[in-house]
C-alpha cells in the first residue's frame, strides 16, 4: 500500500442501468494512478454481467451477500492499495478531473488523512446542475447542520480505515457516512477543495429518498446515538447536540412534506424551532414552508 495513490470504492445494489456510466466517468480521469473497487451487495439484476467486460487489472469485482452500503463499502475498503479511498455510489459520476483536483488538494494541504471535493447535484429529467455543495475549509462545523459532505467527493488516508469504519446498523442506512464523518472530523479536522468536482444525480430510484416517518426518526434517533457514544464527538460537537437535532428534524420534515404529509411535516419543523430557533431561517426550512403553501393550493407540479 502506498504506491497506488487512489482506490475508488463503488458499492452497488441492482444499478445495471446505471452503473457503466458511473464507472465510464472514473475511466476518463485525466490523472490515471488509480484502482476501483466494485462490490456488488447482492444485485439480483445483471449487474454483473454489464460489470465483466470492464474487469482488468486495476478494476475488481466482488459480489457479497446482501448487507447494505456501509458494510459494502467497507468491504471494499479492506480490498483495497490505495494511499486514498474515495467513494463513487454506482449512480452517480466523477467529472474528468475529480482525482487530478484531489491529487492538487493533497499537496497543497500535505497529505491530510480527511479531505473533501466540492460536487453538485444533478437533475437527469431537467438535465441542469440544481445545488453545489461547497465546504469552508477547515470547517468540521458545517456538520452540525447535516451531511454537507455525502460520500462522493469525501478522501480518507487508507491508514485509518482500519480504526474508522461505516457503522453497519442497517437501520441507520442513509446517515452512516454523516456518522463516520463527525467522528474523522473531531480528531482530523476537514481540509477542502471547492473546485466542483462530481454530480449527484436526482432520479427518481435514489435509494435516499424515504418517506416513511418512523423510518426517518429512527435513523436520527441511531445517528445521534451512535454519534455521542464517541468520546471526541462528545468533545468537538457536544455543545451543538441540540442544533444538530433541530437540523435532522427539518430533514425528516422536508422528506415528509415532499410526500405531501403536511400536517407531520409542520410538526417536525415546529420540534426543530423548540430545539433551536435560528434553523427556521435556514434553507431548508424555508423550502419545507414553500412546499407546504404550494401542496395546500395546489400548485406543486409532483
Amino acid at each position: 500500500m502506498g504506491e497506488l495513490l487512489f482506490s475508488v470504492v463503488i458499492p452497488t445494489y441492482n444499478r445495471a442501468d446505471f452503473i457503466v456510466k458511473s464507472l465510464e466517468s472514473v475511466l476518463r480521469q485525466t490523472f490515471t494512478d488509480f484502482e476501483i473497487i466494485i462490490v456488488d451487495d447482492g444485485s439480483t439484476d445483471n449487474t454483473e454481467a454489464v460489470i465483466k467486460p470492464f474487469l482488468n487489472d486495476r478494476i475488481f469485482y466482488y459480489k457479497i451477500v446482501n448487507s447494505e452500503r456501509a458494510a459494502a463499502r467497507n468491504y471494499g475498503m479492506d480490498r483495497t492499495k490505495g494511499r486514498y479511498i474515495t467513494f463513487l455510489d454506482s449512480d452517480d459520476i466523477f467529472y474528468p478531473d475529480y482525482l487530478e483536483n484531489a491529487e492538487q488538494a493533497l499537496k497543497n494541504y500535505n497529505y491530510p488523512v480527511f479531505f473533501h471535493l466540492a460536487y453538485e447535484s444533478w437533475s437527469e429529467v431537467e438535465q441542469k446542475s440544481l445545488i453545489k455543495y461547497s465546504v469552508k475549509n477547515d470547517d468540521i462545523y458545517c456538520l452540525i447542520k447535516g451531511n454537507h459532505l455525502s460520500c462522493i467527493g469525501v478522501f480518507m488516508d487508507n491508514a485509518q480505515t482500519k480504526n474508522f469504519r461505516f457503522n453497519e446498523d442497517r437501520n441507520l442506512s442513509g446517515s452512516e457516512d454523516w456518522e463516520l464523518w463527525l467522528r474523522l472530523a473531531s480528531r482530523f479536522g476537514l481540509k477542502t477543495f471547492n473546485k466542483v468536482s462530481a454530480a449527484l444525480i436526482i432520479h427518481d430510484a435514489r435509494s435516499v429518498l424515504s418517506y416513511d416517518e418512523s423510518k426517518l426518526l429512527q435513523r436520527k434517533n441511531l445517528a445521534l446515538s451512535y454519534s455521542f457514544e464517541d468520546e471526541m464527538v462528545r468533545k468537538v460537537f457536544g455543545r451543538y447536540k441540540r442544533v444538530m437535532e433541530a437540523y435532522c428534524d427539518t430533514y425528516i420534515a422536508l422528506h415528509l412534506v415532499l410526500a405531501k404529509q403536511n400536517r407531520k411535516a409542520l410538526r417536525y419543523l415546529f420540534l426543530s424551532v423548540y430545539y433551536y430557533p435560528d434553523v427556521l431561517f435556514s434553507k431548508r426550512a424555508l423550502a419545507i414552508i414553500k412546499y407546504i403553501l404550494l401542496n395546500i393550493t395546489g400548485l406543486r407540479k409532483k
